[in-house]
């Protein structure tokens, strides 16, 4: 075993640039270290050592709306219930929460009340409320139907019943 190395700061890789046998470059999500003296792009397994492979994507999650108890679930969904968020930590995780799902969010607590503010400025007048100033009679179907101030018409009474 010989002795412990260093491996020098990492540099961005660009075109038209020489780097020296030795040198550490990111490229493409990875790290590299030249072999020689090259202008290659670290791709060139011949001119570049592979330090750090590029990552692959993670599995991306989910959006599952509100937690429904008839629903089925995989792995990386996510829901809403209780003004919290969970993430599914495998298919068919089951209810929620439970040992099938992690919290990611919780709903905070109320904070602490602020000073209250001035008043603002009186809001313009109102309409006057509608009153019944009258009743239509229908003694063919043995209904009375309400006339409002506002010209409208009330729902029908049934006097039938009565």
């Amino acid at each position: 075993m010989g002795p412990t190395g260093q491996v020098p700061i990492a540099k961005k890789w660009t075109r038209e640039t020489v780097f020296y046998e030795g040198s550490v470059v990111t490229y493409d999500g990875g790290s590299y270290q030249a072999l020689r003296d090259t202008g290659e792009p670290p791709d060139n397994e011949a001119h570049w050592q592979c330090i750090a492979a590029p990552g692959r994507d993670a599995k991306p999650i989910r959006h599952r709306g509100t937690f429904e108890e008839d629903a089925e679930y995989m792995a990386y969904d996510v829901v809403a219930l209780n003004g919290g968020s969970f993430l599914a930590l495998h298919d068919k995780p089951g209810r929620c929460p439970g040992d099938g799902w992690r919290l990611l969010a919780a709903q905070g607590k109320r904070g602490v009340a602020g000073e209250r503010g001035p008043q603002g400025p009186a809001g313009p007048p109102g309409k006057d409320a509608v009153k019944l100033v009258r009743w239509t009679l229908d003694r063919a179907t043995y209904t009375a139907t309400p006339v409002m101030s506002d010209g409208s018409w009330g729902p029908p009474l049934d006097l039938r019943a009565v």
